[in-house]
């Protein structure tokens, strides 16, 4: 096999390339998103690793963005007139970098013997380099389904997104769990905000390869008491900012289209601030304000 198509958010990705094919095929979180459909986008493995990270190019860049991710040292940022993405191996070995031109539907990554982390992490954000430019990323969240509409639950690590939605299921059956770390999100042409499963699920393995409307985001924030409020527009978007790609932010062209895909989601969906305990009153507060309707 040289190449694979994958689907996620409605969008058909091409993969080429023996680490990331090796990955895929290994990795059971795509089996359901594998297709046969015709590429919107392709991802090549056609860069080489030694002459890549050697280059004048790559010794000028500018990073702008740089954060630590399973030991991997990761950096974003301008390589010339290029956007690139690059991944260091613990060991200083190997470095998987990707390059991208703005709107442009390929991104080109170097070849070379990659950890699995590397590789996933390196897809997730190929993808959402493709996507954001069609109104559509991945949102750190933790999504439950309820009478066919979706809601997303915001927040930072560790403040209690997937107690919250295991809490929601546990207390109404009639719920599902679509996805507990990185759905896609995307803005459709028509203006109607849908949510989609994704090969991406943190420590709860659910790849669903299915897509809900959007009908409420919450940001999460622990307190000693339970408390819903609704979100104003400008008070939605600084919910939302955050759980997008947060390296997008840092180069002109995709913190634009970030900006972008926030109003046009916070235009079509509701938006609340929970403040919570970790317990069942919790739920049924947020079943009662977010999910009532949906589920009669």
């Amino acid at each position: 096999m040289d190449k694979c198509n994958i689907r996620v958010a409605d969008f058909t990705f091409s993969i080429a390339g023996e680490s990331l094919l090796n990955y895929i095929g290994k990795s059971g979180a795509f089996r359901d998103f594998l297709t046969d459909g015709e590429p919107d986008f392709f991802i090549c493995q056609d860069l080489d690793e030694n002459d890549t990270v050697h280059s004048e190019a790559y010794l000028k860049r500018q990073s702008r963005y740089e954060i630590s991710f399973e030991g991997i040292d990761c950096s974003y940022g301008k390589m010339g007139d290029r956007i690139y993405f690059d991944m260091k191996s613990p060991d200083k070995s190997h470095t998987l970098v990707l390059l991208w031109t703005f709107g442009d539907g390929t991104v080109h990554c170097t070849s070379g013997k990659y950890s699995p982390s590397m590789v996933r992490f390196g897809l997730w954000m190929a993808l959402n380099m493709l996507c954001i430019t069609r109104k559509c990323a991945a949102v750190h969240s933790s999504v439950n389904v309820c009478g066919g509409v979706a809601a997303m639950f915001l927040g930072e690590s560790g403040t209690g997104k997937s107690t919250h939605t295991r809490l929601l299921r546990e207390r109404f059956p009639e719920m599902f769990l679509l996805n507990d770390d990185s759905p896609f999100v995307r803005v459709t042409d028509e203006g109607k905000v849908m949510v989609y499963g994704s090969p991406w699920s943190g420590k709860t393995p659910c790849y669903r390869q299915e897509a809900y409307p959007l009908k409420a985001m919450v940001r999460l924030s622990q307190a000693p008491y339970n408390k819903i409020t609704s979100l104003s527009p400008l008070q939605a978007i600084g919910a939302l900012l955050p759980s997008a790609p947060p390296a997008f932010n840092y180069v002109d062209e995709t913190a634009d289209a970030v900006c972008t895909f926030v109003s046009d989601t916070v235009s079509a969906a509701s938006f609340y601030h929970l403040e919570c305990l970790p317990d069942t009153a919790a739920a049924e507060l947020t079943f009662k304000t977010v999910f009532n309707d949906a589920a009669k």
